[in-house]
């Protein structure tokens, strides 16, 4: 219908702009690296990412702040195993952190090549906040310690599954979404284990 409205020089302006686009797509999936199940994803990128007129694959806002939040979560998870680790003596309360170390590694990695893949530069460190809050349950010691940390990893887990949740709603790259609806088992078997504890 809009077309029927269109100047005839408008008209082929919009055809112009439509045959250029065309042609970036496919060039943007011919750079396109295999997945890991052996394929070219998305093929024409329908849901990967957004091409650009250098073939390159960029992320939309929505999926470079998932994979930013999601990568500083995994980092924050995987140091407070760490200060668990060095500072509990409850089995159960280390076997957690342990779990927790081994599970956020293996689920980075993944996050860690997507963000390559998509060119999002993502940060070396957990958010000053995650950092403090690992800062003030180190204070504690013994079964104070143990409550603390529990808290603080229910409350972590918690907010990783409304990132994931948000990405599935409000994301555009197929890999990122994929990411955010394979790592929600993990996080909330890992949710599981802390209340139990709690």
């Amino acid at each position: 219908m809009l077309a029927l409205t269109m100047t005839p020089t408008a008209a082929q302006a919009q055809a112009g702009a439509h045959a250029q686009a065309g042609a970036q797509v496919q060039a943007g999936a011919r750079a396109l690296p295999v997945d890991s199940q052996g394929g070219s994803p998305a093929a024409g990128l329908t849901g990967a990412g957004v091409s650009t007129s250098g073939g390159a694959v960029h992320a939309a806002p929505q999926d470079v702040a998932y994979l930013r939040a999601a990568h500083r979560g995994h980092l924050a998870e995987i140091a407070a195993g760490k200060a668990a680790l060095g500072k509990s003596r409850d089995r159960d309360v280390r076997g957690i952190a342990w779990r927790l170390i081994r599970d956020h590694r293996r689920l980075d990695a993944r996050l860690r090549g997507v963000a390559d893949r998509l060119d999002v530069r993502i940060p070396g460190s957990p958010s000053a906040e995650q950092r403090r809050d690992l800062r003030a349950v180190l204070s504690r010691s013994g079964h104070r310690f143990d409550r603390a940390w529990l808290r603080l990893q229910a409350r972590a887990h918690e907010h990783a599954l409304w990132l994931g949740q948000r990405e599935l709603r409000r994301g555009h790259s197929r890999w990122v979404k994929d990411l955010a609806r394979d790592s929600a088992p993990v996080i909330r078997h890992h949710l599981r284990a802390i209340r139990a504890e709690m």
